[in-house]
């Protein structure tokens, strides 16, 4: 497990040049009275969080590589490439969204959510700032300028993924 926490550490570095458990409302019988009550879902096993971190680090190779690859210079496969890049930031979402962590990790997965959050939007907005450039509504400037912010952004990102999995006693 540390040998994935240092992969991830590492992807974050390269930044710089869900399942989870369902649980939720209960509906009385159709028949009773009785109002309707919510549980929380029982916390996730160490186990399965450590496989959704263990798939976050492969999401991140995933978007890594494709931000990569995409170039604005050949249109149809700029065009392309925005569609799949887009499409990596709901991995991002997922993890983020995950109700129930284990107990003792839950500091930890704030941390971890919260930079997933800000990994998945900045992904999109370079995603809008291509989609820009490719339709003729932002100049080479502008698109440049924005590069520079959401690269920022995804640097901001893996430095919180990183410290909240720092905060992982795995």
């Amino acid at each position: 497990m540390k040998q994935r926490i240092l992969t991830l550490a590492a992807l974050a570095c390269m930044l710089l040049t869900l399942a989870a458990c369902g649980g939720g409302e209960q509906t009385a019988d159709p028949g009773t009275t009785a109002p309707a009550q919510t549980t929380a879902p029982a916390a996730m096993s160490k186990e399965d969080y450590q496989a959704e971190v263990e798939n976050l680090s492969a999401d991140i190779a995933d978007a890594m590589t494709a931000m990569g690859s995409l170039s604005i210079t050949d249109e149809e496969s700029a065009r392309t490439g925005v569609d799949t890049l887009r499409s990596m930031a709901q991995p991002f979402r997922d993890f983020a969204a995950i109700p129930n962590p284990p107990e003792e990790w839950a500091e930890g997965h704030g941390k971890i959510a919260e930079g997933c959050t800000l990994f998945a939007d900045s992904l999109e907005g370079l995603c809008d700032s291509a989609i820009g450039v490719l339709d003729g509504e932002m100049d080479q400037e502008a698109y440049a300028a924005a590069i520079t912010d959401y690269s920022t952004s995804l640097t901001d990102a893996a430095t919180l993924i990183t410290e909240g999995l720092g905060m992982l006693e795995m």
